[in-house]
């Protein structure tokens, strides 16, 4: 018996089927691709961002909460930062006794002040520490406070110097002769400090930000930030919400 072959119709059936088949597969292997890609870019874009906040919230809760304040766009956020904190014995208007935390202990010294309810609000603030606010005072020996000593009020920050009013709790604060803030400019998320007057450059954080405002509001009575970061991914717009505590605890 003579084999038979495919006729001329049967082929073109099959390559038909073979093309639809083709077709399908490669918008399935293209839909997949798009899809981790997409997926890939939104953990990278929430990743950046999650970071971002967590580096932000743990310089809040080591910044000095009167010192806290935002720009008028809410596009910047600036704080000073604590080196450490602790109580006085005695009446601070009459040479106290300052009990120096040990936190400071084997610290190499840098410029130091110390506050004692000083003001707040960015008209105190904003050109720190060149300018200064009520009640804040520079150490005249920053290496005095390590160890945990017992330090007299005027061989702090010397004689002749007023305090309206004592703390309630009788604790002072020790800050950093520098600022810290994070601006929103250009879709991004910057930081800086500002030493001797000038800020430093700016150190990117985070990218593809598309938040006009990202500082919402600081209570102080509360001592809570608010603040919202919307930032760009191909599946679309990812907001996280933040809400931070600005109290120190030595």
């Amino acid at each position: 018996m003579r084999a038979r072959g495919f006729t001329l119709l049967e082929l073109v059936i099959v390559l038909v089927l073979v093309g639809i088949s083709a077709l399908f597969g490669t918008r399935f292997i293209a839909d997949m691709a798009t899809s981790y890609t997409g997926a890939a870019e939104r953990a990278q874009a929430l990743a950046g961002a999650r970071f971002a906040l967590e580096r932000i919230k743990r310089e809040l809760s080591q910044a000095y909460s009167p010192s806290v304040y935002f720009s008028d766009d809410g596009r910047c956020v600036s704080f000073v930062p604590v080196l450490a904190s602790g109580k006085y014995a005695g009446d601070v208007t009459d040479q106290a006794t300052f009990i120096i935390p040990a936190a400071l202990d084997h610290q190499q010294p840098e410029p130091t002040y110390m506050a004692i309810r000083a003001d707040s609000g960015e008209e105190h603030w904003e050109d720190y520490p060149a300018t200064r606010p009520a009640h804040l005072f520079a150490l005249l020996d920053p290496a005095a406070i390590a160890g945990g000593d017992r330090v007299p009020m005027a061989e702090l920050i010397g004689e002749g110097l007023h305090f309206d009013i004592n703390s309630l709790d009788s604790r002072f604060t020790l800050l950093a002769a520098r600022q810290t803030r994070y601006c929103l400019e250009s879709g991004s998320l910057w930081r800086q400090q500002r030493e001797a007057g000038e800020w430093s450059e700016k150190i990117l954080m985070l990218t593809q930000v598309t938040s006009d405002s990202a500082f919402m509001e600081y209570d102080e009575s509360l001592q809570l930030l608010k603040m919202e970061l919307s930032v760009h991914s191909r599946d679309g717009t990812l907001v996280l919400p933040g809400q931070f505590m600005v109290v120190y605890e030595p």
